[in-house]
């Protein structure tokens, strides 16, 4: 496995009302990220595995074109994480989702391609589009409840 403890990284935090197990329920339909995720056009998994380590998903998307999850982490409930390789300006990336009962949290390590932005608005930009995902889960996650 690879190392993406010493990559630049960005967290963001989402306290909520919502039940963790309605939030893990949207999180961890693999196949229907493009369903409520901003900037997501399609969300297909790709291997037999549709949930779980070793789940593979092809996510595609205007601005970066295709990009391949691999589940690398998963505790039913309450984690999941996923890398990638390849996508946009990011040579590398680790995605990691965390539901707690109040909350819900993402941190994202990358590594930007060489030349491609600085660390800084790699991690600005970051922040900006986690926090839009998150902020769309939970409506997503509401909506279900309803």
């Amino acid at each position: 496995m690879q190392d993406f403890t010493t990559l630049p990284k960005v967290t963001v935090t989402r306290d909520t009302s919502v039940p963790a197990a309605a939030i893990w329920k949207v999180l961890s339909d693999l196949p229907a990220l493009a369903d409520w995720a901003p900037g997501i056009d399609a969300a297909d998994v790709t291997s037999e595995t549709i949930s779980g380590i070793g789940a593979t998903r092809a996510v595609t998307t205007a601005q970066f074109g295709v990009i391949l999850h691999e589940v690398t982490h998963w505790v039913e409930n309450q984690h999941f994480a996923y890398v990638t390789a390849d996508s946009g300006p990011f040579s590398r990336t680790f995605t990691s989702y965390e539901v707690s009962e109040n909350a819900v949290s993402v941190t994202l390590s990358f590594e930007v391609k060489p030349g491609a932005m600085e660390v800084e608005q790699a991690q600005a930009v970051l922040n900006k589009g986690l926090t839009a995902t998150l902020q769309a889960l939970e409506l997503r996650a509401r909506m279900a409840m309803a």
